[in-house]
């Protein structure tokens, strides 16, 4: 999820001009993170949806990024709703100074619910700091020890802050718990570190900018057993579509950006992906 202004400006964008054909392929693919919710979607939230499905995304993963009531209400509906839309449960940084001790009770007891496979999104952003760093730690430190006992991957966010999400992650989940680094905006320099951790990188349309040149390197070296994609809707429209709110269905953009890339086909990106975001997430 992005920043208060980055919501600005992907209203402000929405609908400007008709989106492209979109390069999909018979098999799907998942968009393993977006926010299909009223806040972003409004009345048209069924549509989006609908039209995701109708273009091939055959699973969608929907995290939480605050604890309040009425969003975890809309989440579950969207579950109970649509049989491939899946959720996590999780408190973003930017929400960390909200974290109570009750906040760890809420969160076991979502991921007990039926299609709710992962605890996040939680992690550290260092470049906007909404909340101390102090707080980004201790939200993120709990919510690792929900992920290991709970024996559910972590949906990380990370901004400027990769030594000390390693840190953390290494500290809490002693070894034992999986993840995925989503909406990655590292580079190559941090792939070791994150398969020795055991850990994914999931790219979105950030990978299909002209200056990503640090993301597209890392999208060339990543293992194939190691990478998701996903849109993170309504925020980052692929290059292809700027100008027009980000939604599920062009997370193909950025699987043919993936493409051109790790010189390969559609069908091979498409497969991949989805079998790891299959296999982190334990997708139905």
């Amino acid at each position: 999820m992005s920043s208060e202004l980055e919501k600005s400006q992907a209203k402000k964008t929405e609908k400007k001009r008709e989106a492209p054909p979109l390069p999909n392929v018979a098999g799907g693919i998942i968009d393993s993170h977006a926010h299909v919710v009223e806040e972003f979607f409004q009345e048209e939230k069924g549509a989006i949806i609908d039209r995701a499905r109708n273009l091939g995304v055959k699973r969608l993963v929907n995290p939480a990024v605050t604890l309040k009531e009425s969003e975890l209400a809309e989440l579950k509906r969207l579950t109970e709703t649509y049989d491939f839309i899946y959720a996590g449960c999780g408190l973003h940084p930017h929400e960390a100074k909200d974290w109570t001790e009750e906040s760890a009770d809420l969160i076991k007891e979502r991921l007990k619910l039926p299609k709710y496979v992962a605890v996040g999104e939680c992690g550290l952003d260092y470049y906007y700091n909404n909340s101390s760093r102090e707080e980004q730690a201790l939200a993120f430190s709990e919510q690792i020890k929900l992920a290991l006992l709970l024996n559910k991957p972590l949906i990380v966010h990370c901004r400027d802050a990769w030594q000390e999400a390693f840190d953390l992650i290494s500290l809490h989940g002693k070894g034992q718990v999986r993840g995925v680094f989503h909406c990655f905006t590292g580079g190559p320099e941090h792939l070791e570190a994150i398969k020795a951790l055991d850990f994914y990188v999931s790219f979105s349309g950030i990978v299909t900018y002209k200056n990503a040149e640090g993301i597209q390197e890392a999208a060339r070296q990543v293992a194939k057993d190691r990478f998701l994609v996903e849109t993170d809707c309504p925020f980052l429209s692929p290059q292809k579509v700027r100008g027009i709110r980000n939604e599920p269905s062009f997370v193909w953009w950025t699987a043919e950006k993936l493409c051109q890339l790790r010189n390969t086909d559609m069908e091979e990106i498409s497969q991949l992906a989805s079998e790891n975001a299959t296999r982190l997430f334990s997708l139905n």
